[in-house]
């Protein structure tokens, strides 16, 4: 997987290169390239010829960009099979960073002596946390649909190929630089307040550290290279970047509310981005007990989990856009977002980049799971607080912080809820 991702980059800052260079003033390269070809011309001129000759004869033709469209030619067509297994690998790459750090940070001994009151403790949280993986899954998944159908001749092309296209490779850049500062500053981040000495959830050094930091920033910069290779030719100087992204943010903070109120999926959507952003800012800014929710991880995950429900409210905001468009039950890739994850998604992914035709079972059992309203992320977070509530014998005593909020607590379970809704109206 990781050499697929270093290929994928390669290949694109090569590409960034080329686009550089062609980019450099005809002028200059007039001035060069002159004196060789006036040469050739006089030395392939009768004398009669010269006589006549002007310089500008003697200089024709000039060196100048090729262009189609505005565009350099040198922006060449993107590897979509190449980003489609970059994708692929980035997205299980990601999840497993996510379940590692699930697993060793959610047992006992973290720290030393801290030991779990049941071993239903630690599954049902583990359980919860791991309702991520739907979120990370979903989206390399629509990244890798949109390249497998887009038949773009430019980057930019693809980047217009789809509306959510350069908004989830921006999310996923920014998840993989924040997923890779909280892996580097864990025991900073999992401190126990007034412990002697001092004593942290977790601390990761070594391979481990390094594993998992080359996990999240391999994919956070194929997100970030692919979007500024996607952007339109009067927006690729990086000091641009900035007011582009500012622009954004608030244009979609602006266009959160649904344009039809009427329309029970528009408020659905608009409904979970707000509260995923929401969650985000508790999870991020509070102080504990109300950064606990809505991970219910108390200080081992919670300050990690913020980083996919903000992959969530992005997700849920394309999402209502596609509604307002109606395409969300139409593009395969806002069905994988609106899924999440189901057991075939990622088989799905990677059977259609070797053969079209491989991925037509796995697909027809996926669209039956869309269909049967199977949603990853909701299902497996309800799921784990029920099975926390009925079946962890330490439930409420060795819940305290979640005690401590039970309102918030409840009302993080149903606005998840909405995400089991159907997308049908």
């Amino acid at each position: 997987m990781m050499r697929i991702l270093l290929l994928t980059l390669a290949y694109i800052v090569a590409t960034c290169n080329a686009a550089a260079a062609a980019q450099m003033s005809v002028g200059l390269r007039q001035r060069m390239l002159t004196p060789i070809v006036v040469g050739v011309r006089r030395a392939t001129m009768n004398s009669s010829q010269q006589r006549y000759a002007t310089k500008s004869d003697l200089i024709q033709p000039s060196v100048t960009s090729v262009s189609r469209g505005g565009t350099a030619i040198c922006d060449s067509k993107p590897p979509v099979k190449l980003l489609q297994w970059a994708y692929a690998a980035a997205g299980m790459a990601t999840t497993a960073g996510w379940g590692t750090m699930a697993y060793t940070t959610i047992r006992d001994n973290q720290p030393a002596g801290a030991m779990m009151p049941c071993w239903q403790h630690p599954v049902f949280a583990r359980i919860g946390a791991m309702s991520a993986a739907s979120l990370i899954l979903g989206s390399f998944a629509s990244l890798a649909a949109t390249c497998c159908e887009s038949d773009a001749e430019s980057w930019e092309e693809l980047g217009d190929s789809s509306p959510s296209f350069r908004r989830q490779n921006l999310a996923l850049a920014t998840t993989g630089v924040a997923s890779s500062l909280w892996v580097r500053f864990a025991d900073v981040v999992t401190k126990i307040p007034g412990s002697n000495p001092v004593a942290s959830h977790q601390s990761y050094s070594g391979i481990m550290q390094s594993r998992l930091i080359g996990a999240y920033g391999s994919a956070g910069l194929l997100g970030a290279l692919v979007w500024a290779r996607c952007l339109p030719e009067d927006s690729r100087n990086p000091l641009t970047w900035p007011k582009r992204i500012g622009d954004g943010v608030s244009k979609a903070i602006v266009s959160i509310a649904p344009k039809d109120v009427n329309d029970p999926v528009q408020v659905k959507y608009a409904l979970i981005t707000t509260s995923m952003l929401i969650f985000t800012g508790m999870q991020t800014v509070c102080n504990m007990p109300v950064s606990v929710i809505p991970s219910w991880t108390s200080r081992r995950l919670s300050r990690a989990f913020p980083i996919y429900t903000f992959l969530g409210a992005v997700t849920a905001f394309d999402l209502k856009e596609a509604t307002e468009n109606g395409r969300i039950l139409v593009d395969k890739n806002y069905r994988y977002l609106s899924s999440g994850v189901s057991i075939n998604l990622l088989s799905c992914v990677l059977c259609h980049s070797i053969n079209p035709h491989y991925s037509s079972y796995s697909y027809t059992i996926y669209r039956s799971a869309v269909h049967n309203q199977i949603k990853g992320f909701g299902a497996l977070y309800l799921g784990a607080r029920a099975g926390a509530i009925c079946f962890d014998p330490s439930f409420p005593e060795h819940f305290g912080m979640v005690n401590q909020v039970p309102g918030l607590a409840v009302a993080a379970m149903l606005m998840v809820g909405l995400t089991l809704r159907s997308d049908e109206r």
